[in-house]
C-alpha cells in the first residue's frame, strides 16, 4: 500500500482514490466490528480495495469491488495481484447498480459517481445484514452532487447517519 500511497501523491490523485487517513479509517470500522462481506462501488485503481483487503484478512471476509471503467479494472487487477489479495477480493465489472452481488453484505463503500449514490442505496441495501455499515465517500468535496443521498440517509428510519470530516468527507450510515 505504501507504494500506491506514493504513486496517489505523485500522480496528483489522477484516479480519484480516498487518502491514506481515511484507508485506516475504513480498515479500522470493518475489523472493529468483525466484518465479514464488503461491497465497494468504484474500485478505481484498487487503493481502497488494498485496505478492504488487508482487514478482511483480519476478519476472514470477502471484497466484491465493483468498477465499469475499463482501464481502472486492469490495474486494479494488476495491483491486486501484485498484493496477493486475488483470494480475497472478487471484482465485478459493469456499472452498479447493475450489477449483481452474490452474497449478503455487511460493509458498503460508495466511491462512484456521486449523483447515482441514491441507486445504490436502494438497490444495495436490501443486501446488507442489520448491524452493518454503509459509507460513502466525497460527502464535503462533493456535497451539491451528494444532497438527494444525504437527505435519504439522514431522514431514514432504517439508518443512523453521522458526517466524518475526514479526507474529502465521509457519510457514515449503521443500519438499524
Amino acid at each position: 500500500m505504501r507504494r500506491m500511497e506514493k504513486n496517489r501523491q505523485e500522480s496528483g490523485n489522477k484516479y480519484w482514490t480516498i487518502d491514506e487517513k481515511t484507508g485506516e479509517f475504513l480498515y479500522n470500522l470493518i475489523v472493529e466490528n468483525d466484518y465479514k462481506k464488503v461491497l465497494e462501488i468504484g474500485t478505481s485503481i484498487g487503493y481502497s480495495g488494498l485496505w478492504f483487503a488487508s482487514a478482511l484478512r483480519k476478519t476472514n471476509g470477502k471484497l466484491y469491488t465493483v468498477e465499469s471503467n475499463d482501464e481502472r479494472y486492469d490495474i486494479a487487477r494488476e495491483n491486486f495481484s501484485k498484493a496477493d489479495v486475488l483470494d480475497i477480493v472478487q471484482q465485478l465489472k459493469g456499472h452498479a447498480p447493475d450489477v449483481p452481488i452474490p452474497d449478503m453484505i455487511d460493509f458498503m463503500f460508495l466511491d462512484a459517481t456521486k449523483f447515482e449514490y441514491k441507486y445504490y442505496l436502494s438497490t444495495y441495501l436490501f443486501h446488507m445484514k442489520k448491524g452493518g455499515m454503509i459509507v460513502a465517500d466525497n460527502a464535503i468535496s462533493h456535497a451539491d452532487a451528494m444532497k438527494v443521498y444525504k437527505d435519504m440517509v439522514m431522514n431514514s428510519d432504517q439508518l443512523e447517519t453521522k458526517l466524518v470530516e475526514l479526507g474529502t468527507g465521509l457519510l457514515v450510515s449503521k443500519i438499524i
